[in-house]
């Protein structure tokens, strides 16, 4: 199989719809000779936060001299980019290769008269596959929903269990209150693995204490009370500050991540790295030189200061409070113009109200996504007025064109919406 035949038989079973199953993942698993066992896996799960943990953490891991991967999602353009190592995304004959193995996998489940696994779960069977062929030293992987009966669930013994903040989100699939939400999250926790938890509210943090004591864990919590930074220098590109906690404290750390939050999900990350550091030596150095330049696209991303371009893929009400409180912190003496276009499966309204709650002026758009909300589902009761205008690249002229030296044009809502954004924008005013 080469790549493009690759790919043109995952899209063969995306078109097959979303009916997931947990027991698809472990069946998968069997078929394929379980290629999960083993591997040197920290699991990332949590409703927001996941992905800045997770590239902090393998910043410093490959800057230790490590062999890094990782598993991330969504994929926004190829089906490959979920699966990652210090070299950037895999070879398209490595993704072709275990495609091709996870293809013959499938046949066999579909002859046994198995359900045949989703778009999600063969992606997850397809990094496993080159995970295990490849010898890494740590292989990150974040979970796609949830957690207890997420695909990515079928490691005995990871190194380590991180849970990141954990929020409303996905209440469809994982219940309508923080804690069934953190009871799936939960359902990752092993005893052979500490678990690394971030700040949140009690309720949550009982709900993980819990499951810990339950499998006979250790458990690490952040409390944001106890979290200090001393902020030293800042600047659009970089902050300089002193960062504390009960766990431990540096100096002169560099970051070019922006928001508040971003903190939290460094101490995080941080604090598993201590953890590691009882077996693996990860030396300050590697530390303080991977944070320095770790930056995830469409997360807090600056990609233009003339004009001055914000792209943040906040997609629930949380994520978005964290956009408010960095555009609020950084940029309170400019003028927001918001370029705004939501999955219809989120909790629009409470995202309306907050974005409104940010922007003097709002475009909606309607993200490259069949999950797009339509523009004519949303009410024009919104807090602020807002201009409508389906095609996202006629959206983003329009907000261009609304730019000046005292205003900051803001791209925000989905992934599906700010990665394709982020892409164009560089093209058309042509940044490096």
């Amino acid at each position: 199989m080469i790549y493009l035949e690759s790919v043109k038989y995952l899209k063969t079973i995306e078109e097959k719809g979303y009916h997931p199953s947990h027991q698809n993942s472990l069946n998968l698993m069997r078929v394929l000779g379980e290629p999960q066992e083993n591997l040197p896996v920290i699991h990332i799960t949590g409703t927001n936060g996941k992905g800045s943990t997770l590239t902090f953490l393998r910043d410093i891991l490959t800057t230790a001299n490590y062999k890094v991967a990782s598993f991330m999602s969504p994929h926004i353009f190829e089906y490959k980019e979920t699966i990652q190592n210090q070299y950037g995304i895999i070879s398209d004959d490595d993704f072709a290769n275990a495609t091709n193995q996870v293809e013959i996998a499938c046949n066999k489940l579909v002859k046994s008269n198995l359900p045949h696994p989703t778009i999600f779960e063969c992606l997850v069977a397809i990094a496993m596959i080159h995970f295990h062929a490849h010898d890494y030293d740590f292989v990150l992987v974040e979970v796609g929903l949830g957690g207890r009966e997420d695909a990515t669930n079928i490691f005995s013994h990871p190194l380590l269990t991180i849970i990141t903040s954990i929020s409303l989100d996905h209440e469809t699939w994982l219940g309508h209150s923080l804690v069934e939400i953190a009871s799936h999250k939960a359902g990752i926790i092993r005893n052979s693995a500490p678990v690394i938890l971030s700040p949140n509210v009690s309720d949550v943090v009982q709900v993980i204490s819990e499951e810990v004591k339950k499998v006979d864990s250790t458990l690490y919590l952040l409390d944001e009370e106890l979290i200090s930074y001393n902020l030293l220098f800042q600047s659009l590109k970089c902050r300089i500050f002193n960062l504390h906690t009960p766990f431990f404290n540096y100096t002169n750390l560099e970051i070019s991540m922006l928001g508040t939050h971003q903190i939290i999900n460094l101490s995080t990350s941080l604090l598993a790295i201590e953890e590691l550091k009882k077996t693996y030596n990860i030396p300050l150095a590697a530390i303080e030189v991977g944070i320095k330049d770790t930056k995830l696209s469409c997360r807090d991303d600056l990609i233009s200061v003339n004009p001055l371009i914000l792209i943040d893929g906040g997609h629930n009400p949380a994520g978005l409070s964290s956009l408010k409180d960095l555009i609020q912190f950084s940029f309170s003496d400019y003028k927001v113009i918001t370029v705004l276009g939501i999955l219809r499966d989120k909790a629009y309204d409470s995202i309306l109200s907050t974005v409104s709650s940010f922007s003097d002026e709002l475009i909606m758009t309607q993200p490259e996504s069949p999950r797009a909300l339509l523009l004519s589902s949303v009410s024009s009761t919104t807090a602020i007025p807002f201009t409508p205008i389906k095609d996202y690249k006629k959206a983003l002229l329009e907000g261009l064109n609304r730019t000046s030296h005292s205003t900051i044009l803001v791209v925000t809502g989905s992934l599906y919406l700010t990665c394709p954004a982020k892409k164009w924008l560089k093209n058309h005013l042509s940044i490096q």
